[in-house]
């Protein structure tokens, strides 16, 4: 009898029903747009909603339903609360309850939003909501990708922190600690939490840095002659002016040792050791050491019962100081000269060496157990600042990069001592836009990691250089393996390894939040609001999601924690690597498979596949694994320039664990990989991918403009035509690229790995129209090609050295328009007979054999089958005697082909309905031990299937 039911309408209102009546008793007036969700509270006293409105709504339901069951009249409910801020429609509104109860909501625009429940009762009206954003929204959390998370729920983990798990448009499941916000804020022992506090510096001692600016009108001079005009020219001048004397001292300098310990330095020349107690809430300044000079950098290595303290001060002194833990005082400290005063700039360690950067691009470097003499010296080929040092002892690496963005590896193997390390590679511009490198590691291989303010995180390798005869540069270039745009578009500043040599966070800052990004869970991990860009900060990272951040305010240091006490929290549901699997979250527009090596038994096969979003991904597929666990090991390969469309993918086997991967889409790009198959006794079976081309927009002639206020701007490459297909072979024992364009032109382009560029070898000229596809077909002395537009036809080629090629063989209106799918193979048991299968919008699906034997070709038999789907076909393959296509229809078919004397039929064999929507691609591979084919559609999302 007290059974209620709330409905969501189309109606922009939710209807609230009494069960027994079929009444509708109630209806909650005030949203703007469709309803999307609508959910009781755990206690059935609320109900929240979620709307096209991009806002989510609270109604109080517990004080009126009681006299509208009893009343023959239905209720008008006003909202309770009005949750106003995602840039998109919501999907989801969920209650969490704690010592602040907040509601979260999930949105379209691809965040969830943490708000304060308290502070946003009473909120009567949309204006109200947007009003109280800035005090009701306490987070707003990034990782998903796409089109949006639909769906949030909370749960509980095993040490009692509440828990929010997302699922979103991208195919991933995302976990969120929520007791950083439902916790309260003098709670210190609460795990997981996010505890804030701060630490007074002395009183009277530091204080605050004050710039105020200063605006004045000059009056500009007029010439005699023009006396007589009355106008002046005024321009106002900006002049800062610091409120603090030079007797004032302030923090310069702040590096986090461990989570309840710091070390700050001030211009006084004062180090200062920062600790906490038990309780986490107070924290004791202790002056350690005392310099007559002002400290400008620091570098703390800590290690189990010491740290060892770097320091350089403005004479160009680098003070070394040991910390023992036991007696909480400085021991066995010593200085040395590093350079002439006013020029010394940063100190690091690394290696167990010590390197002091120099104005003019200068680096130094000395042994700790002997300062007295210099190692080596460095000198930057380009000349600018170096931010980021690092020094690998095994390999005798030395990789340095700068504030313009330029990185330099030198060899230190082969030098005396006080000797100059030869440049063994360089990069100028290693990072887009002149962004500074400040981070950088060297691993394995070796491989070289940079971290820029561009917002990403490269790797390189190097590569040989020819040396021309007089050339006196006898250094490398470095190459570019691998580009990973941080999805929070933050600065990256931070970049710590673990043990494998995997990158684990990527830390800086976007306009004046502080973001810390996991990169194994893909998800934003912490976001504070701080304005500290331009002020002494620093952050440390632990296991799991162990984080401390500190930044300087004011005159106080306000430090961020994370770290509880107990073990491998956070890490449960994140460290199988089968619960983190994510997508594009956008359209898949074509896919191909890696087959594994041969070989290896048990190995994953590999899914290559590219996205409306401009990404191309990876991910593995183990039959042998339990439902559920199959698909795992998601990955970014490569991001298209500028984040345009990837419309092709082709793969190319060099051997039996190393592929090629070519990438087309929009502007006319095409992207080069080298993917290899690994096997690790930690890991297993995994690709690894080495970029080895990735053309850089190229501006046209007269396509600079004047912009007011910007002067001249440099626009993107402007090119008009789309690749819209790629197709790769062999010939000569290389590899060659077919590709066609949204404007009708077919190439054929070389690889050029040491240039890393392609190199034209043909042009096939025929098409006026789009080229929708391709495929090519080897034989032992001739290569085959066939291409079909917008106009139904086909053409076929025989592919050569020719520059500019004619087609060898065309098929007018093969269909009633567009050709959207084509697949090439030898008839069975004749290798002179080459089979084109090709399907359009007309849905019908067409074999065409053609005779190879003679110089000129002849079409024979051929075959057609109308309306073998109910739309549009999309994509086919065929080995001669099968045939798979798909549809828009969401159909994957299965045909025979069978040969008589005058014709060819096309047989229905089987189908089934894919649960990937809007299909697009298909790719398949036959297996050797078994002969099963493994197929895969690739739509909005993908699906696998195996054909036996």
């Amino acid at each position: 009898d007290d059974l209620i039911i709330a409905a969501g309408t189309i109606f922009n209102e939710i209807q609230v029903w009494g069960a027994n009546e079929g009444v509708v008793r109630a209806s909650c007036v005030g949203h703007e747009g469709s309803l999307m969700r609508v959910r009781f509270s755990d206690d059935d006293r609320a109900v929240y909603s979620a709307s096209d409105d991009r806002t989510a709504r609270v109604w109080d339901i517990s004080s009126s339903m009681a006299s509208a069951m009893s009343s023959d009249e239905c209720l008008k409910l006003s909202p309770s609360a009005v949750l106003a801020g995602h840039a998109a429609r919501v999907w989801d509104c969920v209650r969490i309850d704690g010592e602040r109860p907040v509601y979260v909501t999930a949105g379209e625009d691809c965040t969830v939003r943490v708000w304060d429940a308290k502070r946003a009762e009473g909120t009567k009206t949309l204006a109200d909501g947007v009003e109280i954003q800035q005090d009701c929204e306490l987070a707003s959390l990034r990782g998903h990708r796409g089109r949006g998370i639909w769906r949030v729920c909370t749960l509980k983990a095993p040490q009692g922190e509440t828990w929010l798990a997302s699922a979103g448009a991208d195919g991933s499941v995302k976990l969120w600690n929520m007791s950083d916000w439902t916790s309260a804020k003098d709670d210190k022992s609460r795990g997981m939490a996010l505890c804030e506090t701060i630490a007074n510096c002395p009183p009277g001692k530091v204080v605050e840095i004050v710039e105020t600016v200063e605006t004045a009108e000059i009056e500009m001079e007029v010439d005699a002659k023009e006396e007589e005009a009355p106008k002046k020219r005024k321009k106002k001048s900006k002049r800062r002016q610091s409120q603090f004397s030079a007797t004032d001292e302030f923090v310069r300098v702040i590096r986090i040792a461990r989570h309840d310990e710091m070390y700050v330095a001030t211009n006084h020349g004062f180090l200062y050791r920062v600790s906490t107690a038990a309780d986490a809430t107070t924290w004791t300044w202790t002056k350690m050491y005392e310099s007559e000079s002002t400290f400008i950098s620091m570098h703390v290595e800590v290690y189990d019962d010491y740290d060892l303290i770097l320091l350089a001060d403005l004479n160009g002194a680098v003070h070394v100081i040991n910390i023992f833990q036991a007696k909480s005082e400085c021991d066995d400290t010593f200085v040395f000269q590093a350079s002439s005063p006013r020029i010394l700039m940063d100190v690091f360690w690394s290696g167990g060496k010590v390197f002091a950067t120099i104005v003019g691009g200068l680096v130094r470097c000395w042994d700790i157990k002997d300062t007295t003499t210099m190692l080596f010296e460095i000198q930057n080929p380009y000349s600018h600042r170096v931010l980021a040092v690092d020094f690998s002892e095994e390999m005798g690496l030395v990789l340095i990069g700068d504030q313009k963005g330029n990185a330099c590896v030198f060899d230190t193997s082969s030098m005396a001592r006080g000797g100059t390390p030869s440049l063994v590679a360089q990069k100028w511009s290693a990072h887009d836009n002149a962004a500074s490198i400040n981070t950088c590691s060297i691993r394995s291989g070796p491989e070289f990691v940079t971290g820029g303010r561009d917002s990403s995180v490269r790797t390189w390798s190097v590569a040989s250089k020819t040396i021309d005869v007089g050339d006196e540069d006898t250094s490398a270039q470095l190459i570019l393996n691998s580009k990973w745009p941080t999805p929070s578009k933050s600065s990256v500043l931070f970049a710590p390894i673990d043990d494998e040599g995997e990158v684990t966070h990527v830390a800086g800052y976007r306009e004046t939040d502080f973001v810390v990004y996991a990169v194994r869970t893909q998800r934003q991990m912490l976001r504070i609001r701080c304005q500290a860009h331009s002020k002494p900060s620093h952050v440390l990272f632990g296991e799991g999601e162990r984080v401390v951040f500190a930044h300087l305010q004011g005159s106080t240091i306000h430090i961020t924690t994370r770290w509880p006490t107990h073990k491998n929290v956070g890490d449960i549901p994140q460290t199988d690597k089968y619960s983190n699997l994510w997508s594009h979250g956008r359209e898949i527009h074509t896919i191909r498979i890696v087959p594994p090596p041969p070989a290896a038994h048990g190995a994953p096969v590999g899914i290559v596949s590219g996205s409306e979003d401009g990404t191309v991904m990876r991910l593995l597929y183990s039959s042998s694994q339990q439902e559920g666990s199959r698909v795992h090991s998601p990955g970014d390969i490569c991001k298209h320039p500028g984040g345009r469309t990837v419309k092709a993918l082709s793969i190319y086997k060099e051997s039996d664990s190393s592929y090629v991967l070519c990438a087309g889409g929009a502007k006319e790009v095409l992207l080069g990989f080298r993917l290899t198959w690994h096997n690790s006794e930690a890991n297993g079976w995994d690709i690894k991918s080495t970029a080895l081309v990735i053309p850089k927009p190229i501006d046209k002639a007269g396509t600079r403009a004047w912009t007011k206020g910007c002067g001249f701007v440099q626009p993107r490459s402007e090119s008009d035509q789309r690749i819209m297909d790629v197709a790769t072979y062999e010939h000569n024992g290389c590899m060659r690229v077919l590709y066609s364009t949204s404007l009708g032109a077919v190439s054929v382009v070389v690889m050029d790995e040491i240039q890393r560029a392609w190199c034209l070898v043909s042009r096939l000229k025929y098409h006026t129209c789009p080229v929708l596809v391709t495929d090519v077909l080897s034989s032992a002395n001739e290569t085959w090609a066939c291409t079909g537009g917008t106009d139904g036809g086909v053409a076929v080629w025989r592919l050569n050295d020719d520059v500019t090629s004619n087609p060898a063989c065309v098929i007018k209106g093969a269909h009633q328009s567009g050709v959207n799918a084509l697949s090439m193979a030898f008839a069975p048991h004749d290798a002179n007979i080459i089979i084109v299968v090709s399907g359009g919008d007309d849905q019908v699906l067409r074999v065409q054999s053609i005779d190879i034997s003679t110089t000129d070709l002849t079409l024979s038999r051929g075959g057609t089958f109308d309306f073998a789907h109910s739309s549009a076909i999309r994509s086919i393959w065929t080995d001669g005697t099968k045939i798979i296509s798909t549809s828009v229809d969401q159909r994957v078919k299965v045909w025979d082909v069978s040969y008589a004397f005058d014709a060819i039929e096309i047989h229905p064999r089987g189908g089934v309905v894919t649960q990937a929507p809007e299909p697009e691609a298909i790719d398949v591979v036959r297996a050797s031990h078994d002969n099963s084919l493994t197929l895969v559609v690739a739509g909005r999302g993908f699906e696998l299937f195996t054909i036996k």
